[in-house]
């Protein structure tokens, strides 16, 4: 953002249907003005028709030659309905352009997708699907072969494949449209912080459900004045890279629908809860090793940026401070936290950027920008999403600059050992 763009940011960003509106307006204007739908200093490959889902997971698999993707078969660019369902399977080959379906699913949304990624290191895969009792998550193999089924939709799985944690997506579709699913039911949907769900942990091989906390349990954990009279809900948890603690945000929202956020972490027990001292907004996070979170949120002196923090402490700095005025989807790549890939949202000319930091030498690399149609916005939006393989040398995302929502991968080489763009592309 500008300088003006950046004071009409934060005159309206605390009414959300004025921001909306603003920024549509906006960006209506400017797409008006020609130019390239991408610019990369590496080749990218697009494969139209496919997605992934968020930036917290990895959809290789261990040994990078298997790239999960949903497919989603023409079904037209609006929120899910009920009966609709996307392809569930991967790319193989030494180029990864042949798709193998495995099978198929209807719970999904644009954003997260099904929550699909491997179980370890194993061959297996797990994603949310939808039967007679309601939201479920499903295994399968890289063969075809179904592996089991869990009694619960789940959200994230620890890196070594065994448990898995679960939260109430038909009350993120209430409360946060585009992040839920239709399917599924929510018993206490119109009280402020229910009860009878929060967070839960399941233990994958044998299917066993642990109640770890309610709602209601975060929303009484030192509250805020703001959560006088809001609806509370829990969601985007992300285990952290030994898989002893996970982070997750809790979330309220007030009559004005403008949304609250702070972050949480704690042990896989649920004990040891620990609150970030961030003020009012967190929106999206990566662990970067065992002690260290990376958050896009607002500090406690008011000012929004990436921040770096220390788990269980009130430590803080914050990060890029020249380099960054607007948020993005960070994630690191495996046993290299000094580096993290990140993304923005559509400036005024509908361009997202992929961007490569690297935080010792506090050096920005944009590695290009991809221009979003403007019939993609809110709840059907196509954000990169940017994830790394195994190897730290592939980078795979999401994008429409095609016309067509695609799952784009980009090989870097070695950029991140040398710091040095190895391209005749500009």
């Amino acid at each position: 953002m500008n300088t003006l763009e950046s004071l009409v940011y934060h005159t309206v960003k605390n009414n959300p249907k004025i921001k909306n509106v603003v920024r549509d307006l906006y960006q209506a204007l400017f797409s008006l003005i020609p130019g390239p739908r991408e610019q990369a200093v590496y080749p990218v490959v697009a494969r139209e028709g496919y997605f992934f889902g968020f930036h917290d997971k990895v959809p290789w698999s261990a040994g990078d030659e298997y790239l999960l993707a949903h497919a989603f078969n023409g079904l037209a660019n609006r929120e899910p309905k009920l009966g609709d369902r996307v392809d569930v399977g991967f790319f193989h080959g030494g180029d990864l352009s042949a798709f193998q379906k495995i099978t198929s699913t209807s719970c999904f949304n644009w954003q997260q997708g099904s929550m699909l990624q491997w179980l370890g290191t194993t061959n297996r895969f797990i994603f949310n699907d939808a039967d007679e009792s309601g939201n479920i998550a499903r295994i399968f193999d890289t063969v075809g072969s179904a592996c089991g089924v869990l009694p619960n939709a789940i959200a994230a799985v620890d890196p070594a494949g065994n448990k898995a944690l679960s939260y109430s997506f038909a009350r993120l579709q209430r409360h946060f449209p585009g992040y839920g699913y239709v399917h599924g039911s929510d018993p206490e949907i119109g009280a402020e912080a229910p009860a009878s769900h929060g967070i839960s942990i399941t233990d994958i091989p044998s299917g066993r459900v642990e109640a770890l906390f309610s709602v209601r349990d975060i929303a009484s954990f030192r509250p805020e004045k703001s959560m006088a009279g809001a609806k509370h809900f829990l969601t985007h948890c992300l285990f952290s890279p030994s898989g002893k603690r996970f982070i997750f945000l809790h979330r309220w929202v007030r009559h004005d629908n403008f949304t609250f956020t702070r972050m949480l972490s704690c042990d896989v027990n649920g004990q040891h809860l620990h609150v970030f001292p961030t003020r009012d907004m967190v929106s999206h996070i990566a662990w970067q090793d065992d002690a260290h979170v990376l958050a896009y949120c607002r500090s406690v002196d008011n000012r929004d940026a990436y921040i770096q923090f220390k788990d269980q402490s009130d430590e803080y700095r914050l990060i890029g401070t020249n380099d960054f005025s607007s948020d993005g989807h960070p994630q690191f790549p495996a046993g290299n936290p000094g580096w993290f890939i990140t993304d923005t949202y559509p400036d005024r000319l509908r361009r997202s950027f992929l961007i490569l930091y690297n935080l010792a030498e506090e050096k920005r690399i944009d590695l290009g920008f991809f221009r979003q149609p403007l019939q993609y916005k809110e709840a059907v939006r196509c954000d990169l999403h940017p994830r790394w393989n195994h190897r730290g040398d592939v980078i795979c995302f999401d994008s429409a600059h095609t016309g067509k929502r695609s799952l784009c991968t980009m090989n870097i080489g070695d950029l991140l050992s040398t710091g040095v763009i190895k391209s005749s592309r500009v």
